[in-house]
């Protein structure tokens, strides 16, 4: 009785370690790296769950460390855009970063705003996707981390991080 015990046990944690792991690889596999919001609705949902500490929560609960971190990735966006000769100026966003524990970003999921500039938004998508090729992370954390914001270009974020 005992053995049969242990074997249904064994067996249920490597079912349920099973199904986990195919639902990480599905998100690393299938999701694009950015995507617009209402694109990936399945997977942006498993993405809220799979990253659900916050960038506040990984600046030590202050809100204005989470803001100066949250300045430094529009500042490296923007830098990023100059170096590279993409126009970010007029375009405003609602946007969706997700970042591993080594500060690398994951996932950017994002929607133009009603006052954003009009462009084709392919183009951005290719931006962001290069963008996240190239990113040097600033934070670290013990889990994936996620900040849902707004963004607009220029972002002036220089005026607002002590340090670039």
């Amino acid at each position: 009785m005992m053995n049969i015990y242990k074997t249904t046990s064994f067996l249920t944690i490597f079912l349920f370690l099973s199904i986990s792991a195919l639902a990480q690889d599905k998100i690393n596999n299938e999701t694009p790296k950015v995507f617009l919001v209402g694109e990936q609705e399945n997977e942006y949902a498993d993405l809220i769950d799979q990253y659900s500490q916050s960038l506040i929560g990984i600046s030590n609960d202050s809100i204005e460390l989470a803001y100066i971190n949250w300045m430094y990735l529009l500042y490296d966006m923007e830098s990023y855009s100059h170096k590279i000769g993409f126009d970010l100026n007029g375009i405003k966003l609602w946007i969706n970063v997700f970042w591993n524990k080594n500060g690398n970003i994951d996932y950017i999921s994002y929607y133009p705003k009603p006052n954003s500039k009009n462009m084709e938004f392919n183009k951005l998508t290719a931006f962001l996707s290069e963008f996240i090729k190239n990113y040097k992370p600033r934070m670290k954390s013990n889990e994936n981390f996620a900040h849902f914001g707004s963004a607009k270009f220029p972002s002036f974020a220089e005026n607002y991080i002590p340090d670039k």
